[in-house]
């Protein structure tokens, strides 16, 4: 009998698997992990979470003596497309070193999937259901953390709450800080806690069946519609997979409509954004948002069809199509839908891997139908969202391709394509290792915000905000403050950044006020004038700003209340005959208001900078401070109380149409 030759790579191998298994696991599990991750030290976590599925397979494929077992070849191309698509999407994005950092996970992930192929292949009899058993082990726990820090959470409100109705109108951010990522988690979850119902044991089926019930109330709490779409996908895909007759799978069927229906009505938030829109409130800013993403990844996707923007770029991005959205987030960090991010950022050509992979995915459903159902309500889901760049996302997706693979997959890779894969993969790596790089412009735009604080370091200042926007030209916020900081000692250039910021966010408060000091400053007073009524019209709150008792902007109420009753007239669109939009409907009462515009009461004002609390997680950088704007807002505190209806908040009109207000009113 021959000895089994000695394998030096198993060791390190199993390291690393071990490894990067356990940094998934505490990124996942940690609160806020999400986000926590583009933090030091998490950062150096994923980052080797990330590289440890890369070397453990480039280790395994100079393997001698058990030689790496590779999937089909249509398997293998998609997995391959999947990794080079977007790393060359970051390497031929505008945005490079911050695109490569990003193009990490898939790379990653690829490398998960042909680990766990070829660890199944080597033993699919015994090692199939083992990793279908690890999917639902690591289901109860995500399950028991999620709804064990709600309640911890929970149980820190006061009783008054904790027993009232608005009880359930708290999402479910564990743990990963987002709850369409806790609905995501549970849509992962949920086929394989109901497949181990299935199991004969009774004491683990009942103990199996209350955490099913639980992901069941996460998924709830979560108060995601995308969630409830997905448990109907899931429970739809999940009985036409079973093998039920057809009058069972109708009945079954009914039963799973039935629960989602109850699951979206029961919910509060769920039930109002699924309502009729009644046409005289607001419109819904979730809704609004969402249509506002969708809108820019359509423009992204048209202007770079064929690779995109880059992987992660969204945010850097985004900003350039703000100005013809009709409102929602100054900036986004993903668009919400799977397939519009990978229009934007992948390009055709993302979206033709994602299609292959559902393609081989609905030709081996036959193979593993748990993973099946699992990735058809999750793909049903992903379109209300996109979370392939969390790594228990895409690494759950890996492990269900992995499943998906039909067991007749070929045997162990010729040592000549084994070299050619190691050399790859570990290529892909040293790219992304040696050209990534966090975007520079974010640090230099806080470090100036905190040095302008002191009178004395604001010409330093200035010069950060001006290097930083020659980095990226497209960043409302160092347009915005660097024409502050600029507003007096040079108003001409610091009316061109508050331009550039108002096309940038035409919503922006305090822009048009900014705009109308620099053009008082050049001595054109009508013009300064018609800025001011703009800000009155992008935010009703400065028709009482205590910045009117200042002598010169005083001085120039008349005009602006002239401006601002044309404005009104030009602000709106015709109504419908039948229906009036929202947006008209509060043209009546504003123009109510011109006369108290410029009047603010007497009394103690409200003073207060705004904190970009979101900044830095947009950036990607959690190391970065939080900026605080330079413009010191000002506000009437008794104004809104003595308006007989409730004022119409900041950004109520459409960008479009304040962009179209501030062209027709340019000098």
């Amino acid at each position: 009998m021959r000895p089994v030759p000695h394998d030096p790579t198993q060791l390190p191998v199993r390291l690393l698997a071990y490894g990067g298994l356990g940094g998934l696991a505490v990124l996942t599990l940690i609160n806020d992990g999400a986000t926590r991750m583009y933090a030091m030290p998490w950062t150096a976590l994923l980052a080797f979470t990330c590289a440890a599925p890369v070397l453990a397979l480039a280790l395994r494929a100079f393997s001698p003596a058990n030689p790496l077992r590779l999937p089909s070849a249509g398997w293998l191309a998609v997995a391959a497309a999947t990794a080079l698509v977007p790393l060359a999407a970051a390497v031929l994005s505008p945005y490079r070193g911050a695109s490569l950092l990003q193009a990490a996970l898939p790379v990653a992930a690829v490398a998960f999937f042909l680990l766990l192929n070829d660890w199944i292949a080597q033993d699919p009899a015994r090692r199939r259901p083992g990793l279908e058993l690890a999917l639902g082990a690591a289901a109860a726990l995500i399950v028991a953390v999620s709804f064990g820090e709600w309640v911890r959470v929970t149980l820190r409100l006061p009783s008054a709450e904790i027993f009232s109705r608005a009880l359930f109108e708290r999402r479910n951010l564990f743990p990963l800080g987002h709850a369409n990522y806790t609905a995501g988690l549970m849509l992962l979850a949920l086929p394989w806690l109901f497949a181990a119902t299935r199991r004969d044991s009774p004491w683990p089926r009942a103990v199996i069946g209350l955490v099913l019930g639980v992901a069941l109330v996460n998924l709830f709490l979560s108060g995601s519609r995308g969630g409830i779409i997905g448990l109907a996908a899931l429970g739809a895909v999940g009985l036409a997979v079973a093998g039920l007759g057809w009058k069972r799978f109708l009945f079954a069927s009914a039963g799973v409509v039935l629960l989602a229906g109850a699951l979206a009505v029961a919910n509060p938030r769920i039930r109002q954004l699924l309502a009729p829109a009644d046409p005289a409130a607001a419109p819904s800013i979730s809704s609004v948002q969402r249509s506002a993403m969708l809108q820019a990844a359509v423009g992204m996707g048209n202007d770079r069809p064929l690779l995109g923007w880059g992987p992660g770029t969204t945010p850097l991005v985004y900003p350039r199509y703000r100005h013809s959205l009709d409102g929602g987030a100054e900036n986004v960090l993903q668009l919400h839908s799977t397939p519009a991010q990978l229009w934007a950022e992948t390009g055709a050509a993302g979206l033709l891997v994602a299609a292959g992979f559902l393609f081989l995915a609905l030709r081996g459903w036959r193979q593993a139908r748990v993973a099946a159902a699992a990735l058809a309500g999750y793909a049903a889901f992903a379109f209300t969202d996109y979370q392939l760049d969390v790594p228990v996302f895409s690494a759950a997706v890996a492990a269900l391709a992995a499943l998906l693979v039909p067991a007749e997959s070929p045997g162990a890779a010729a040592a000549g394509v084994r070299r050619i894969l190691a050399g790859a993969v570990l290529g892909a790596a040293g790219v992304i290792a040696v050209f990534g790089a966090r975007d520079p412009a974010p640090a230099l735009n806080t470090e100036a915000l905190a040095l302008a604080r002191n009178p004395a370091q604001r010409d330093q200042a200035v010069a950060l905000l001006r290097q930083s926007l020659a980095l990226n030209p497209d960043q409302e916020i160092a347009h915005f403050n660097l024409g502050w900081l600029l507003v007096m000692p040079d108003p001409a250039a610091a009316e061109k950044h508050f331009l550039a910021a108002a096309h940038l966010v035409p919503d922006k408060g305090g822009v048009y006020f900014g705009l109308g000091l620099a053009r008082l400053g050049l001595g054109r007073t009508d013009d300064a004038a018609r800025a001011f009524a703009l800000e009155c019209l992008n935010e009703p709150l400065f028709l009482a700003s205590p910045w009117w008792s200042e002598p010169a902007i005083a001085a120039q109420r008349k005009r602006t209340i002239d401006h601002f009753y044309a404005f009104l007239a030009r602000a709106t669109g015709p109504a419908s005959p039948t229906v009036a939009t929202w947006w008209d409907f509060q043209v009546p009462r504003l123009r109510s208001l011109a006369p108290r515009l410029g009047q603010p009461s007497a009394g103690d004002e409200k003073a207060f900078q705004r904190d970009r609390l979101g900044y830095p997680v947009l950036m990607r950088n959690l190391d970065l401070p939080v900026p605080t704007d330079l413009y010191v807002v000002r506000e009437d505190p008794r104004f809104p109380a003595s308006v007989p209806f409730p004022l119409p908040s900041k950004g109520w009109l459409p960008s479009s149409r304040l962009l179209n207000l501030l062209d027709a009113s340019a000098p």
